[in-house]
């Protein structure tokens, strides 16, 4: 999937600052509706500038032991360190699902001793890498992703540390994403057809439109499988391994009724930001 220009620009242009500014910074929040992208067109995002992104799903941090979710994310800023020296590489922590993890506050959890010692980490971090004992002086840029930017803690969020990014793709950038998305799957397909399709589900996500793509690529394996039974699994796999197989906007259609979504305006609860 290509990636718009107005988030690449706004995650690359993060990176290069915070790699070249000692006072810019250190932490971009991409902050957005689930579903649209954040995580993958950041990766995507770096991947092309040539930053090395050491992701790590937020959901993940956490258990039992006091600290824990520190000792995780200084392990892989350590991890990050340790890259570049070897590989003379520019990584950058990339934290997806932020508000998910312990440090989030939503409203039906309770702000813990790790949602305390997490939020303090980062904001050591921001303020003065020597602090935290990751084995380097350098500067890596960390972007996260979030739906929602309130669960976050307030001192964390403020200029010096952070700078926000609210992402809501304007209906050209939605056209151009999901033309992106389908290109490699519906045969002919044009800008203009993408466009019409765009406008009967407006508001839905485009993570919703790739799944409904895979569920019929799922039926057409199996229809595949079962009218030629004598064939096998060897086949099928050489059929449609690798990108291969083709679907129709019609059968994609198909898949989000059965699910249940309609030719209607979707809306979501957008959040707040720059």
């Amino acid at each position: 999937m290509s990636v718009p220009e107005r988030f690449r620009k706004a995650v690359v242009a993060h990176c290069f600052a915070v790699s070249c500014l000692a006072d810019y910074p250190l932490i971009l929040a991409v902050v957005g509706p689930p579903g649209d992208g954040k995580s993958f067109q950041t990766a995507a995002a770096l991947r092309a500038a040539g930053f090395v992104a050491f992701r790590f799903s937020s959901s993940e941090l956490g258990g039992r032991s006091e600290g824990r979710p520190v000792e995780q994310l200084r392990s892989l800023y350590k991890r990050a360190a340790q890259h570049a020296e070897v590989e003379n590489s520019y990584p950058v922590l990339v934290l997806e699902d932020f508000d998910l993890g312990p440090a989030g506050r939503a409203s039906n959890a309770r702000y813990t001793v790790n949602s305390q010692l997490l939020t303090g980490f980062l904001m050591n971090l921001a303020d003065d890498v020597q602090m935290c004992d990751v084995g380097t002086s350098r500067r890596f840029p960390i972007v996260l992703t979030t739906n929602d930017l309130s669960t976050l803690h307030g001192p964390l969020i403020r200029p010096g540390r952070m700078r926000v990014f609210t992402w809501e793709p304007t209906p050209g950038e939605r056209v151009e994403m999901i033309f992106s998305a389908l290109q490699g799957r519906v045969p002919g397909l044009t800008i203009e057809q993408v466009d019409r399709f765009s406008s009967r589900y407006q508001g839905l996500s485009i993570a919703a439109i790739s799944s409904a793509v895979v569920e019929c690529l799922g039926d057409k394996v199996f229809d595949f499988v079962s009218q030629h039974p004598h064939i096998g699994i060897v086949e099928a796999q050489r059929r449609y391994a690798n990108g291969g197989g083709w679907v129709t906007l019609e059968e994609i259609e198909d898949a989000l009724q059965r699910r249940g979504v309609t030719r209607r305006r979707l809306t979501f609860f957008r959040t707040g930001g720059e």
